[in-house]
């Protein structure tokens, strides 16, 4: 069969760290994409790490995805093992920064369908479903990191008040 590819990238106006602690949230990907999202299996050494399986209910699908390679910050390689209409599936999400404040998602899928003939659908559909759950990632994602309020450090005198000229957000 075909293989067929699905590449998306793009940008938010937060730390990369925000962006990969949302999407290696299994239990809670249901937030950001149309679909139902259930940790079936923890990952070693992080729960969403390794060896992780989540199902996903989408539509008339119950698939499930496992975890097969994920560095902290940096990238989630995955591929999907069971139930869904193709074959080959891998998905690899990477995450790199702009600067201290933007990032960058870079998602890439490849699979073949079941049935011949069916590819380019499933590539539109699935094309589809990436672009609105990574919007909705995004606009998630800064509409909390934005509403992070800013403080200064807390310092005795004035003097060392003014000395602190940096402003650190709140965590």
């Amino acid at each position: 069969m075909t293989i067929h590819t699905v590449t998306l990238e793009v940008t938010a106006n937060v730390p990369k760290k925000v962006l990969f602690a949302l999407l290696s949230d299994h239990a809670k990907l249901g937030r950001f994409f149309n679909a139902q999202y259930t940790l079936v299996r923890s990952g070693k050494p992080e729960e969403n790490g390794i060896g992780a399986i989540r199902e996903v209910i989408h539509g008339p699908f119950t698939y499930q995805e496992q975890v097969i390679d994920y560095k902290e910050n940096e990238h989630i390689h995955y591929q999907i093992i069971h139930g869904a209409p193709v074959n080959e599936h891998g998905g690899w999400i990477k995450f790199t920064s702009i600067n201290a404040t933007q990032s960058q998602i870079h998602y890439h899928i490849t699979f073949s369908p079941k049935i011949k003939g069916t590819g380019w659908l499933l590539k539109y559909q699935i094309q589809h479903f990436l672009k609105q759950a990574l919007n909705n990632l995004i606009q998630h994602s800064e509409d909390v990191w934005q509403s992070t309020p800013t403080v200064t450090p807390y310092s005795h005198t004035a003097h060392e008040q003014d000395a602190i000229s940096t402003k650190t957000r709140a965590k």
